[in-house]
């Protein structure tokens, strides 16, 4: 059965694309295959790891759908997770976008995953904020418990989070939805910046690196690896991962 894993947050300057290059990463490492799907306006992503960036979740009723050219393009993508894993790499403001397509077309029931092989994982980034925290909670209650959800500290904006966990929202969030959660590492801005200035994968861009800047993002990208891989969501493979061509 392959997944489709949506990289959300729902709020801009979460760091999704960074942790979706992470994620990518990781994928290629452990020679797991996918097809990467960049929603963003800027799909610096699909940019750099060569994804499907003219597909946009764009409808949130029908009457759009119905009339729109393209509001439909968005189905490729269970055609595209019955065969390999589907990386999306998501906008902000899209929740009621994703949940129309969703629940129009009652993805999340149980026939429907028999019978496609398709199920789906969130991945949704925070900065441990209240409108961040708001924002988890209104996607964890939309689908209950149906599409489950990985919530990542993104410690690069938030390196102390000892009090957002003993705070009662965090805290009554996860007794109630039980989802779980990883840590994403910060990294420092000088090398976010020059990395994103190479526009190349982590596994080019290294040797480009300064060697202190490098000896860091080794360290970043170890502990990210292992953060996802403890997810258990990913079965490794021996078949080389997908050149990512439409």
């Amino acid at each position: 059965m392959a997944t489709i894993f949506f990289i959300d947050s729902e709020k801009g300057n979460m760091g999704k694309s960074l942790f979706c290059r992470c994620l990518l990463h990781f994928l290629e490492q452990k020679k797991i295959t996918y097809k990467l799907i960049d929603t963003d306006p800027k799909p610096d992503v699909a940019q750099i790891y060569q994804g499907i960036k003219d597909i946009q979740f764009t409808a949130s009723d029908e009457a759009t759908m119905m009339y729109s050219q393209t509001a439909g393009d968005v189905d490729k993508l269970i055609e595209l997770a019955m065969k390999e894993n589907v990386i999306v790499n998501l906008p902000a403001k899209v929740h009621q976008q994703v949940k129309f397509w969703i629940e129009g077309n009652n993805l999340l029931e149980e026939s429907f995953t028999k019978e496609s092989g398709v199920s789906f994982c969130k991945f949704f980034l925070s900065n441990g904020s209240d409108i961040s925290l708001e924002l988890l909670e209104d996607s964890l209650q939309t689908y209950e418990g149906k599409l489950p959800h990985i919530l990542v500290r993104n410690k690069g904006l938030r390196l102390d989070w000892s009090e957002i966990d003993s705070g009662e929202r965090l805290s009554g969030l996860k007794s109630k939805h039980q989802f779980p959660e990883i840590d994403f590492p910060g990294l420092r801005r000088t090398d976010i910046e020059f990395i994103d200035r190479q526009k190349q994968p982590f596994s080019q861009v290294m040797a480009e690196l300064p060697l202190l800047s490098r000896q860091r993002v080794k360290t970043f990208l170890s502990e990210t690896i292992a953060a996802i891989e403890s997810t258990g969501k990913f079965a490794t493979s021996s078949t080389e991962a997908t050149g990512n061509k439409k």
